[in-house]
Parts: C-alpha cells; structure tokens; sequence
C-alpha cells in the first residue's frame, strides 16, 4: 500500500508524508524513496541496538548522533519515556539525507529539541570529499573511497572538540555510524575525554575506511577507548560490520 501511494504522489508531483508504529513510537516520515519505505519498516534490524540506547537515557541528556540520515534513530530516542526532556545533535552531511533529516523532525515537531547540523565530525577542521551513491535514506555515502560512488561533493569538517567548545554543548551519549571514518570521530574528541564526557558510546564499525582502526592505523578503537577508561560492554554482528556499546568506567 505504502508504495503504491508513494507512486501515486510522485506521479502527481505531490510530497510523501507517512505514519509509521517503530518499536513502540508513531513516527511522521518524509518519503523521496521507496528505499526509505523498506528501511523504515526494517528498523527492527536495530531494535536491539536502539533498545540499549533508550535504556541509557537519563533525564535531560545531551544526545549526538553522528551520521544520523534521515534520522530515524534520534526520533526514536527523542519520542521514548526516557527521551523525552532530552536534546538531541544530529550530524548529516550528505545533502539530500540532511534535507529529509530537516524535514522529519518538522514532521514530528520536534523542532527546538532535535538540531540538525550538516557537517561530518573528524579527526581535524576543515573540510572533506563525500562519495555518495544512491538516493535519499540509503546510507551510501562515506568519506572513505568509494568505487561505488556517482557523486563526490566537499562538506565541512569539524571536530567534536571544536563544536563542543563552539556552542558549549557536550554530550552524554553518542552514537557512530560513518561508514569507516569511526576511528576519526573519536581522534576528535580526544579534548573531551577525561571530563566525564561522553559516558555511553555506540558505533557501528565498518569494514572499509579505517575499519576498526584508530588514525594511526594498528591502534584498535576498543584499545584507544579502553585506554581512556571505557569498557566495551555489549558487541553484535551487524552484516559486515560491527555494532559495539563502551560505557565510562573510569577517569
């Protein structure tokens, strides 16, 4: 039914809005794919992951979500019991993605309580090539090189470090999912470790890119986190990847 009234709209030039029940939440989406369709109602695929985070969640948390798409995760943590005095950061450089991301959290209302940013977090400022293939919600996208990849655009860089110190904001919880550039991520925000900040990490880590390297290249993220006082907790097969939960043990 979904795809059929999504052809419909796009034969007549008319935006797709659907409701959709994930994991326990009504969530308002923008649709410009069917793929978007498949993904959303695909999201079960995470529940474990998403679960954890929700469960995570104390009142008024700072969230970051770091490749956040089209933002299907940061609804489901903003919309949650746990979430609901919570502010959430969402990172998406991808245009088209962060276009959707934009919209959906107009759609939900959560304007003011979701922050969109398009810009990649890494390991230094400035600004980075984007290989993107696909269209909007698929993930396809990385700052890793790309055989696959029809498109490659710049986008600003930033650090976590910076941004914090920029809009004097600094998260509680954050979760990773850029497509193999995990390890830069985490090289910046090397200022914030030793604060107490973030407490709970989840990171999907990848095959390509850095894999699950840090910049250097043999340093293993689980080695970098462990050595400054994280303990990875809970670990899942994810395709080819890896999901991973580190949680604060010691300062």
């Amino acid at each position: 039914m979904g795809r059929t009234r999504f052809y419909i709209n796009k034969l007549f030039g008319q935006p797709s809005v659907f409701d959709f029940q994930l994991l326990g939440e009504s969530v308002r989406l923008s649709i410009a794919s069917t793929r978007e369709i498949r993904r959303a109602r695909d999201i079960d695929i995470e529940r474990e992951l998403v679960e954890l985070m929700r469960d995570s969640l104390s009142i008024g948390d700072t969230i970051f979500d770091i490749g956040a798409n089209i933002g299907l995760i940061s609804l489901l943590l903003a919309k949650h019991e746990n979430g609901v005095d919570s502010t959430v950061h969402c990172f998406e450089p991808e245009p088209r993605n962060f276009h959707q991301l934009s919209q959906n959290i107009e759609n939900n209302n959560l304007v003011g309580r979701l922050h969109p940013h398009q810009l990649a977090l890494g390991a230094e400022d400035g600004a980075v090539d984007l290989h993107i293939r696909g269209n909007e919600g698929e993930g396809r996208h990385s700052i890793a090189s790309d055989k696959g990849s029809t498109d490659t655009i710049t986008v600003q860089l930033q650090t976590m470090g910076s941004f914090v110190e920029q809009h004097r904001v600094a998260p509680d919880i954050i979760k990773i999912d850029v497509e193999g550039a995990e390890g830069q991520v985490l090289a910046g925000m090397e200022a914030l470790i030793g604060t107490g900040v973030p407490r709970e990490i989840f990171l999907e880590i990848h095959p390509k890119g850095d894999g699950e390297f840090m910049p250097d290249g043999h340093t293993t993220i689980e080695t970098w986190l462990s050595a400054r006082g994280y303990t990875m907790v809970w670990s899942k097969k994810r395709g080819s990847g890896q999901h991973c939960h580190f949680k604060l043990t010691s300062l």
